[in-house]
């Protein structure tokens, strides 16, 4: 039996593939289980510089499996009990573990991105996607349903009230260039195109000191939260670390040599 997530090793990037072709790549139970080992491992993986998650086929992700619902040790229970279980045990962690991932990742969105799909996707620090791709959250007009898996929190903070109400209520689809305007993803290519795209930004990415792209992340996210004085307070606290790091003086002394910063160098 083929596996539901394959990953591709080139040198220090991982390519992390969705692999369910034939239903585009929707999660089964055994899907989201083996994501979220393969994440994990990952988050351990001190020789992995930056992640590219992606679908097999004509499909990014289509969302849950929808016709699965059995849970070992539940099946007494209601659906919602089941599927709550299955939030708080493996679909909530696998976004979590996406998000928290101390290394840069990148969504390479290839075509039908629906339901948790939207929030795999938009969980990665940086989202291209193909122009003939599209989002769809149906989850309202269709199953009597809110976004989950933390797609509210994104689409408020991305789209504002009005635009999220108006895409969760009428489950219109959001096609590339749209969601591009609209700041719900950075980039949209033309499909022959989307490879090249994304394996040049990761590179690019890889390239960044260790651990940056987890502080410019905590950064913004504190930046929800916090006043102007509260947030410029965090800035300084962190900078006053930052200064001090090795990888802050490569950059200087690369500045001052006028050549490229290598902050995987012995900088000792």
């Amino acid at each position: 039996m083929s596996s539901s997530i394959q990953l591709v090793r080139q040198d220090d990037l991982v390519i992390l593939m969705l692999n369910r072709p034939a239903s585009l790549n929707s999660l089964s139970l055994d899907a989201i289980k083996e994501l979220l080992r393969e994440l994990r491992g990952l988050a351990d993986d001190h020789s992995v510089r930056a992640l590219v998650v992606t679908g097999s086929g004509r499909a990014f992700c289509a969302g849950w499996q929808l016709d699965e619902a059995g849970v070992p040790g539940l099946a007494d229970e209601s659906m919602g009990v089941r599927q709550a279980h299955l939030m708080a045990e493996y679909f909530n962690p696998v976004i979590q573990t996406l998000h928290d991932l101390p290394i840069p990742s990148i969504a390479a969105v290839n075509g039908v991105c629906a339901g948790a799909g939207v929030s795999i996707a938009l969980a990665a620090d940086i989202v291209i996607a193909a122009q003939s791709a599209s989002f769809l959250l149906t989850f309202a007009p269709r199953l009597g349903l809110v976004p989950d898996l933390g797609a509210t929190w994104k689409l408020a903070h991305m789209l504002g009230w009005a635009r999220a109400q108006a895409v969760t209520l009428l489950g219109d689809r959001i096609p590339a260039a749209q969601a591009v305007e609209w700041g719900m993803i950075w980039r949209s290519v033309p499909d022959a195109e989307l490879q090249e795209a994304v394996m040049s930004t990761a590179l690019r990415l890889s390239r960044a000191p260790t651990g940056i792209c987890r502080d410019v992340r905590r950064a913004y996210e504190s930046a929800y939260l916090n006043g102007l004085a509260q947030q410029m307070e965090y800035e300084r606290l962190r900078q006053r670390e930052l200064l001090d790091s090795p990888a802050f003086k490569e950059g200087m002394l690369a500045f001052q040599q006028k050549r490229d910063p290598d902050f995987y160098r012995d900088l000792s």
